[in-house]
């Protein structure tokens, strides 16, 4: 990867290290063992690492990731939502030393080993000037502009394609009964319902025939029944007094988990149903 705009060289008194160390798909678990995974299954096409020091200050690490587009880059954010937006690039979140942040086909991570006043000034300077110079604006996927406004919690918000990935955000059973893959695209989240929350999973597949496999082995494997006819939301009640909600539109399967009611979920299904029609 070769950048442009070169990262700050000082910054209040920090040095920057004059090389970066260079990581690829072929080395990426050499720098960070099994977290190699979660960047490649969001496309990573290579890293710039880049090391800050000041005497008696903590050091500070500049990681710049390139990804496939600027949807994966916006996916590595979604994986971890917590922190203050501090307005930097397209979106930003900043916790204790370690700013993240999305602009176009790159992700960033600003980390400070110590939270100083010092230390995060210089973070937040690093990632302000970073993300000036980098090229382009990307627009988030698809899938999650089109997410209801109405109920949804942001910070719930999680894009991704693979099974390792929604392990992470909501387990469903140890195979992957949903079929997702590279070609898949797809986004969880949280809503707020007249009932309680409810969770909205949204898979994208390359075609019908996929969808339609995935939602005949997710009725099979999750809820013991034969799904529907394609277009109908079908509900059921499971363990627990939840309700789970389907639907199945082309290649998109629908799928409201955990709901307190069947009017909840069914609603739920129905708004993302509309905007997905009606382009948002």
């Amino acid at each position: 990867m070769a950048l442009k705009h070169k990262p700050l060289k000082t910054v209040d008194a920090w040095v920057r290290s004059e090389r970066p160390r260079k990581v690829n798909r072929n080395n990426i678990f050499d720098y960070m063992d099994g977290a190699g995974e979660l960047y490649l299954a969001y496309s990573f096409v290579g890293l710039d690492v880049w090391k800050y020091d000041k005497p008696e200050e903590p050091d500070i690490l500049l990681e710049v990731y390139e990804m496939g587009d600027s949807p994966e880059a916006f996916g590595v954010l979604s994986f971890e939502l917590s922190g203050d937006e501090v307005g930097i690039g397209q979106k930003s979140l900043y916790a204790a030393g370690l700013l993240r942040f999305w602009k176009g086909k790159y992700f960033v991570r600003v980390l400070a080993d110590a939270e100083t006043s010092a230390a995060k000034a210089a973070v937040l300077k690093i990632g302000k000037d970073l993300a000036a110079g980098l090229p382009g604006k990307g627009a988030p996927p698809e899938l999650v502009v089109k997410l209801p406004e109405k109920g949804l919690l942001e910070e719930s918000t999680h894009y991704f394609h693979k099974k390792i990935c929604l392990d992470y955000f909501y387990y469903l059973a140890d195979q992957n009964i949903l079929n997702l893959d590279e070609n898949t695209n797809a986004v969880i989240a949280d809503y707020e319902t007249p009932s309680g929350q409810a969770k909205l999973l949204a898979v994208e597949y390359d075609s019908e025939a996929s969808s339609l496999r995935a939602w005949e082995s997710f009725h099979a494997s999750y809820l013991n029944q034969p799904p529907p006819e394609s277009g109908v939301i079908d509900s059921r009640k499971i363990e627990g007094e939840q309700w789970v909600s389907t639907r199945r539109q082309r290649n998109l399967l629908l799928i409201a988990l955990e709901g307190k009611s069947q009017k909840d979920c069914e609603e739920l299904l129905g708004k993302v149903t509309k905007n997905l029609a009606q382009g948002g």
